[in-house]
């Protein structure tokens, strides 16, 4: 067999499967750049900020793993039923954690009584204006512990090595493709 017919076999022969790994490579980054200015790029652009859901006191409707977006919203336009972030300080500790609870109550202020949708009573502390961090705009199920993962230390790590090793194929491909060639 000659080179130039060597080459030609090697180049036709997987080409259906070249093109079927390409749409599907195209298709990941497609997916993985929409996620990133779904839960990324929109939050900041609008000065809100993504969440992800930790319990499951909103379920169904957040589940446990989504992330949650919030956006800004001035407090007397918080009506009952939208769902708020907010800073709940444990009086006896001082500690602080975020939540995000449906409001059931407005009272005068204005400060809100807030509920998770699978909790049975309301939440024990009002929630002043103050502590609210924004409204729910919208959530995407399932990518929460995904994010979480990849914006820490070791997932930054572990990004970039998937870059490289990306970069590293799509090289060795075109040199591969330029070798046979000749």
């Amino acid at each position: 067999m000659s080179p130039t017919h060597a080459a030609a076999t090697r180049s036709t022969r997987p080409a259906p499967l070249r093109r079927i790994s390409g749409a599907v490579l195209a298709l990941v980054v497609v997916v993985v750049v929409a996620l990133a200015v779904v839960v990324a790029v929109l939050p900041w652009a609008v000065g809100g900020k993504a969440l992800t859901v930790l319990s499951g006191s909103m379920e169904p409707g957040l589940p446990v793993g989504s992330v949650a977006v919030v956006k800004p919203e001035p407090a007397d336009r918080i009506a009952v039923g939208d769902v708020i972030e907010f800073v709940d300080r444990d009086q006896a500790t001082g500690a602080s954690r975020v939540v995000t609870h449906r409001v059931v109550q407005v009272q005068p202020g204005p400060a809100f009584v807030t509920k998770g949708d699978a909790n049975a009573t309301p939440d024990p502390h009002v929630v002043a204006a103050a502590a609210v961090g924004g409204v729910l705009w919208y959530h995407v199920p399932w990518v929460g512990g995904l994010r979480d993962r990849l914006v820490g230390p070791a997932g930054l790590v572990v990004l970039g090595g998937i870059v490289l090793l990306g970069a590293a194929v799509l090289l060795l491909r075109s040199s591969g493709l330029r070798d046979a060639d000749r």
